[in-house]
C-alpha cells in the first residue's frame, strides 16, 4: 500500500538530516576480469586426489592472474551471455613475534540510504524483472522520484534481461549513466542488439566511436559498419583479428563468412582452427579446417585425438596426416605431444627445437608454453638440465602470466641445475620487467636475491629480497622476510573514506538491505574496479563486514591486492569457518582457515569439477574413510549445504595427514590436494623435503603440477596470515613451517 504523501514529504526531509549526522566511509577499487560476477554455485578447484601430470588445467600458467590465489573467482566467476560456441601433528615450540598491524577494527556505520517506501518498490521492481515482467517492473520503477533509485532499478532490467530489451534503451543508459559500476552485460546486450535489429551503419559507428567493440557480434556489426562506409580495407582487418580469436555462434559464423568470406585468407582459417583445437571444440575446428583444405581436416583429426587422449594416439592417425603438411607448426606440435606422452622427452625437445618462436605463425604461443612445460619438468627429471634449459627458454608465450612462467623456468634452471647465477639472472629480470601481481613481483624478486647471493653479492641479494618483502602476505614475500631475519608480519589497514557521492554505491547498500545479495556483490565488486584508494576500498570491505558476506570481501580483498592495493583483512577474513569442535589431536585452526580459503573461498555449497564438495571440497571416498575414523555419521549431502560439518570432517581428514606425514606441513598441504599417493612419488624424486639436506623451496618447485604447487605456496602464504588474524599474540616464521616434520620437532 502506498504512503500518504504527507508522510512521504517528510521522510523525504528527514533522510538527508539524518544521513548528515551519521559517519561516512570508504572504499575503493578492485582488478579486471571480475567484471560481471555472478554467484551461482562455482566449480572449484579439485581436490584430493584429482590431479594428473597429463591434464590441460594443472600445467595452464596463471601466476599472473587471480586464480594463482585460489577460487577467489570461484565464488564470483565472471557473468557472460550465453555461449556463442564451443595424522597428529607434532606442536613445535611457537616462535613469537612483534605483531605490527592494528587489532581489527569493527565496520563503521553504514547510513541508510533509503527510506523503507523506496526500498519496497525497489524489492518489487527487481522481483518483477528477475520474474521478465518487464512492464510491470517498469511501472513500478516510474513511480520512484529518486534519481539513485530509478538508476538502479533500471540498471536491473537492462541485467536481469527481462524480456526483449531494445538497443535503443540499452544505449540510453549507457550514455545517460557513462560512470554506472557493473554495465559490461549491459554493453554486451546492447552489441547483440545491433546484429539483431539490423541498425543502421550510422548509428553503429555512432555507438562505437568512444568505446571499441567487446563481443564478437559487436566487432562483426563494426566491421559491417565500416564496409558499408566505404572503409573495406579497416572492416577486413577488424574482421580478420576476430575471426582469428573469438567464438563465434553458427549464425554469427554464416554472417561473417557471407560478408567478409573474400577477405579472409588460408591463414586466417588455420590459426581458427588451431585455437579450436587447443580449446577442444571439435565441430567447430573441423568445420573451419575444412576451409583450409582436405588435408588439413585429417591433420585436425589426429589433433583432436591427441588432446582428448592422455596416452599417445594410434600410429595410423599420425601416419595419415599427408606429407604435404609435414613441416607445419601443427604437425611439429603433434608430434612433440605423443613423444612426450611416449616417455620421450628427448624426442619432443627435438622436434621443438625447429619451431618459430612468433605467436603469430603458432596460432596460441601459451598453449605451446603449457606443452613445453610439460617436457621440461620431465626433462629435469630425467637428469638432462641442459636440454630443459634450451625448451624454457626457447618459448614463444604470449600472455603476462605465461612468459613470466616461462622465463622463470629458465632462470630457475640456470640457478638451480646449471650453477649459471648469471643467466638466471637475466631471465628472473625479464619476469620482473612485465610482473605486476603481488605474486609474480615477488617471485622474481625473490629468486633475483637468490641468483645474486650464488654470485656473491651479498648487498644486491638483499635489495632483492626488500622488494619482495614489501608484500608481507604473498608467499615469496614471506620467504623474502624469514631470509632477511624479519619474523614481524604487518597487515596494512587504511581508514575507510567516503563514497557516498559515487554512481551505484547507494544503490550497493540498498540491494543487501532488500536481500539481493547477488546483484549487491556484483555492483560492489565492479564498482570497486572504478577505484584508486585504499581507503576507497575500505569503505567497500565495510559493507562486506556488515552484510556478513565472506565470499565477496575475500573476492574484493583478492582482487584488490592483484591491482596493489593491501585491503589486507578483507583479503583475509576469519568469518568464513565456523567454530567447529575439535577432533582428535589438537591442530592449528590457522590450517583450516587456509585451506577453506583456498579450497573453495569460503563457499560452503561449492562443488568441484571432479566432484568435491562443500567448504572443504572433500571427495567422496576420502570423506567416507575420514567420518569412519573419527566415529563421525557419513552425510554426504550435508557435507555440500553445512559449513560446520564441513570444517570438522576437514579438520579431521588434516589431522590424519599430519599423522601420516609425521607433522609435514609441505607433505600435508600436497596430499590433501593431489592425494597421498602421488606425495610418495615426489618423496622418491625429489628427496624427503623434512631431511636438512634437502631444500624445501626447491622441493615444491619440483612438484609436477601446477595446481598443487600453487596450492601449497597458497595454503602456506595463507597458514602465515591466519595465524597472525587469529592470535595475535604469536606467529610462526614460514621457513619453520618448510621444514615440520624433521626430527627436530
Amino acid at each position: 500500500m502506498a504512503m500518504p504523501a504527507a508522510c512521504l514529504r517528510l521522510i523525504r526531509l528527514a533522510v538527508p538530516l539524518l544521513l548528515a549526522a551519521l559517519p561516512a566511509r570508504s572504499a575503493e577499487e578492485v582488478l579486471g576480469p571480475v567484471q560481471q560476477a555472478s554467484v551461482a554455485t562455482p566449480t572449484v578447484a579439485p581436490s584430493a586426489a584429482k590431479t594428473t601430470p597429463e591434464t590441460p588445467a594443472p600445467e595452464t600458467p596463471t601466476p599472473e592472474a587471480p586464480a594463482p590465489e585460489g577460487p577467489a573467482p570461484a565464488t564470483l566467476a565472471p557473468e557472460t551471455l550465453a555461449p556463442e560456441t564451443p595424522a597428529s601433528a607434532t606442536t613445535a615450540p611457537e616462535i613469537t613475534a612483534s605483531i605490527t598491524s592494528p587489532p581489527p577494527a569493527p565496520p563503521a556505520p553504514i547510513n541508510p540510504l533509503e527510506d523503507a517506501v523506496r526500498l519496497e518498490r525497489i524489492k518489487a521492481a527487481i522481483g518483477a524483472y528477475r520474474r521478465g515482467a518487464l512492464a510491470e517492473g517498469d511501472a513500478i520503477a516510474a513511480e520512484s522520484d529518486d534519481p539513485a533509485a530509478k538508476a538502479l532499478l533500471e540498471w536491473a532490467a537492462l541485467r536481469t534481461g527481462a524480456g526483449p530489451i531494445p538497443f535503443a534503451r540499452l544505449e540510453a543508459f549507457l550514455r545517460n549513466h557513462p560512470d554506472y559500476p557493473a554495465t559490461g552485460i549491459v554493453r554486451r546486450r546492447a552489441e547483440a542488439r545491433l546484429i539483431a535489429e539490423k541498425k543502421a551503419p550510422a548509428a553503429v559507428r555512432a555507438f562505437f566511436q568512444s568505446e571499441a567493440p567487446v563481443t564478437p557480434a559487436g566487432r562483426i556489426a563494426l566491421a559491417l559498419a565500416l564496409k558499408a562506409g566505404g572503409k573495406a580495407q579497416e572492416a577486413a582487418t577488424l574482421i580478420r583479428q576476430s575471426w582469428r580469436q573469438d567464438n563465434f555462434s553458427p549464425a554469427l559464423e554464416k554472417l561473417a563468412l557471407d560478408a567478409f568470406g573474400d577477405a579472409l585468407t588460408r591463414t586466417d582459417h588455420r590459426l581458427r582452427t588451431e585455437r579450436l583445437i587447443f580449446a577442444e571444440s571439435a565441430t567447430a575446428a573441423l568445420r573451419n579446417a575444412a576451409r583450409v583444405s582436405a588435408d588439413y581436416v585429417v591433420l585436425a583429426k589426429a589433433r583432436l585425438a591427441s588432446a582428448k587422449s592422455r596416452q599417445p594416439i594410434a600410429a595410423k592417425l599420425i601416419t595419415a596426416v599427408p606429407v604435404s603438411l609435414r613441416s607445419d607448426h601443427s604437425y611439429s606440435f603433434l608430434l612433440a605431444q605423443q613423444a612426450r606422452r611416449a616417455g620421450n622427452p628427448e624426442e619432443a625437445a627435438k622436434t621443438l627445437a625447429d619451431v618459430p618462436r612468433d605467436p603469430g605463425l603458432l596460432g596460441d604461443g601459451d598453449e605451446w608454453w603449457t606443452e613445453r612445460r610439460v617436457i621440461v619438468r620431465q626433462l629435469l627429471d630425467d637428469g638432462d638440465a641442459a636440454t630443459a634449459y634450451q625448451v624454457a627458454a626457447g618459448h614463444g608465450a604470449e600472455d603476462a602470466a605465461a612468459r613470466i612462467d616461462a622465463e622463470w623456468h629458465a632462470g630457475f634452471i640456470a640457478l638451480r641445475f646449471r650453477d649459471q647465477p648469471g643467466l638466471a639472472l637475466e631471465h628472473f629480470r625479464e619476469a620482473a620487467s612485465i610482473a605486476e601481481t603481488p605474486i609474480s613481483v615477488t617471485r622474481g624478486a625473490y629468486w633475483e636475491g637468490r641468483a645474486w647471493e650464488a654470485i656473491g653479492r651479498a648487498d644486491k641479494a638483499r635489495a632483492a629480497f626488500e622488494r619482495a618483502a614489501e608484500h608481507p602476505i604473498a608467499y615469496y614475500g614471506q620467504l623474502a622476510r624469514a631470509r632477511l631475519g624479519l619474523p614481524d608480519l604487518p597487515l596494512r589497514r587504511a581508514e575507510p573514506a567516503s563514497l557516498m557521492h559515487l554512481p551505484g554505491y547507494q544503490g550497493v547498500h540498498a540491494l543487501y538491505r532488500i536481500g539481493e545479495r547477488e546483484l549487491g556483490a556484483q555492483l560492489l565488486l565492479d564498482l570497486s574496479q572504478r577505484l584508486e584508494s585504499t581507503e576507497a576500498l575500505e569503505a567497500l570491505a565495510a559493507i562486506g563486514q556488515r552484510e556478513d558476506d565472506t565470499r565477496t570481501l575475500l573476492a574484493l580483498g583478492k582482487m584488490s591486492l592483484q591491482r596493489g592495493f593491501p585491503l589486507d583483512m578483507a583479503a583475509f577474513p576469519t568469518s568464513g569457518v565456523p567454530d567447529f569442535p575439535v577432533l582428535g589431536d589438537p591442530m592449528e585452526r590457522a590450517i583450516v582457515h587456509a585451506i577453506a580459503r583456498q579450497e573453495s573461498a569460503f563457499n560452503p555449497t561449492a562443488v568441484s569439477h571432479a566432484g568435491a564438495r562443500g567448504l572443504m571440497q572433500m571427495m567422496p571416498a576420502t570423506a567416507r574413510e575420514t567420518a569412519r575414523r573419527a566415529n563421525l555419521p557419513f552425510d554426504w549431502p550435508r557435507l555440500g549445504q553445512d559449513a560446520l560439518y564441513s570444517a570438522q570432517m576437514g579438520a579431521a581428514h588434516l589431522n590424519d595427514l599430519l599423522k601420516d606425514w609425521r607433522g609435514s606441513y609441505i607433505l600435508t598441504f600436497a596430499a590433501y590436494n593431489a592425494g597421498s599417493g602421488n606425495v610418495k612419488k615426489w618423496i622418491d624424486a625429489y628427496g624427503d623435503p623434512r631431511k636438512p639436506e634437502v631444500d624445501a623451496v626447491d622441493w615444491i618447485e619440483r612438484i609436477p603440477f601446477y595446481e598443487t604447487r600453487n596450492y601449497v605456496q597458497r595454503v602456506m602464504e595463507n597458514l602465515q596470515v591466519y595465524r597472525h588474524r587469529l592470535n595475535q599474540r604469536t606467529a610462526y616464521l614460514i621457513d619453520h613451517d618448510l621444514k615440520r616434520g624433521g626430527r627436530q620437532d
